[in-house]
């Protein structure tokens, strides 16, 4: 699978009120190497100390810390003790820190999610998990065979000090409960065939077939987690359901194949304002869970069978989606 640097855009069908865990296979035992890197950095208390730390740990100075643009691991490492003497930084740590002390749940549910992913992949990967803080450098880093964290991106709505590059709606995301699930959705998207075709509701199925994925590896995560959404706007969506179903039908935009109007409804905004000022942003990929899950549902079809499955108008037909306030 291709490496991927993301701004998480990132990670239920039903809210966590109407359901505890959806129905799903046990999973296999997975346990994830896991190294806290950021003990190690902020013990070190010389730059020759942290060059040794980098020489340590070449994957994660290359893949996080871009260690390769610097004529020299000196270079970097005196970069990086300035930054771990800046008393700002110092802050940044602590935070991060209290902010990761139930991370070993975090780790649980990646294993259990890894785990379930077996059962349905046997050759799903099973990465070293490292976690660090660089003073806002970067946030994730994942392949098959890492999973790099930077844990000052994941404090929280509290941290004295927040990513600037980042929009609000989309911060949000940005904390530790999201983190499973963003990670794993990511890890578990290279098992899904693209749809042929390039009308909107190839790219809806397709998302929509990534969240199912999501919500079978971790069943007992809320679906507004798995998607992004707070449980607010999660509410509203399932309220005006059908207000929004009627507004891709009405506007014939499940066949639009304009870049530009299919990212107003599956791309990264605050809210969808064609649909309403409620609307939350990406509605056409939570849209195109629920066909995905309507549509498991009346066929019987297997997880691996729909991730395979390129005809989106075949599972858009045999669903007979409707929503549920119609």
């Amino acid at each position: 699978m291709r490496a991927v640097h993301l701004m998480i855009c990132v990670v239920l069908l039903a809210s966590c009120t109407r359901q505890t865990c959806r129905e799903s296979v046990e999973p296999e035992k997975v346990v994830l190497r896991v190294e806290r890197l950021e003990q190690e950095l902020f013990n070190s208390e010389s730059t020759k100390e942290v060059e040794r730390f980098l020489q340590n740990n070449p994957d994660f100075a290359q893949l996080f810390l871009h260690s390769d643009q610097y004529p020299a691991d000196s270079i970097l490492a005196n970069r990086m003790f300035g930054l771990i003497q800046n008393p700002s930084i110092d802050t940044l740590y602590q935070e991060s820190v209290a902010a990761f002390k139930d991370f070993d749940e975090v780790v649980a549910r990646m294993e259990e999610g890894l785990g379930r992913l077996k059962v349905f992949y046997p050759n799903a990967p099973s990465p070293i998990v490292q976690t660090c803080v660089t003073g806002l450098y970067n946030d994730l880093f994942i392949s098959n065979e890492h999973i790099m964290i930077g844990m000052d991106f994941f404090v929280g709505p509290d941290a004295t000090y927040k990513p600037q590059q980042i929009p609000n709606y989309i911060l949000q995301r940005y904390t530790i409960d999201h983190l499973a699930a963003s990670i794993l959705q990511f890890i578990s998207s290279q098992y899904i065939a693209k749809s042929k075709g390039d009308a909107m509701l190839a790219e809806m199925i397709d998302y929509g077939k990534s969240y199912y994925l999501l919500s079978k590896i971790l069943p007992c995560t809320p679906g507004n987690i798995l998607i992004g959404y707070t449980e607010e706007e999660w509410e509203d969506i399932y309220e005006n359901d059908a207000i929004i179903w009627a507004n891709f039908i009405q506007n014939e935009w499940l066949y639009e194949t304009d870049h530009t109007m299919k990212q107003r409804f599956l791309g990264e905004r605050p809210n969808v304002y064609e649909i309403g000022d409620k609307c939350p942003g990406r509605i056409g990929r939570w849209l195109g869970w629920e066909i995905v899950e309507a549509y498991a549902k009346r066929t019987g079809a297997t997880v691996q069978d729909i991730m395979s499955e390129t005809d989106f108008n075949k599972i858009f037909t045999e669903s007979k989606y409707k929503p549920s306030g119609s």
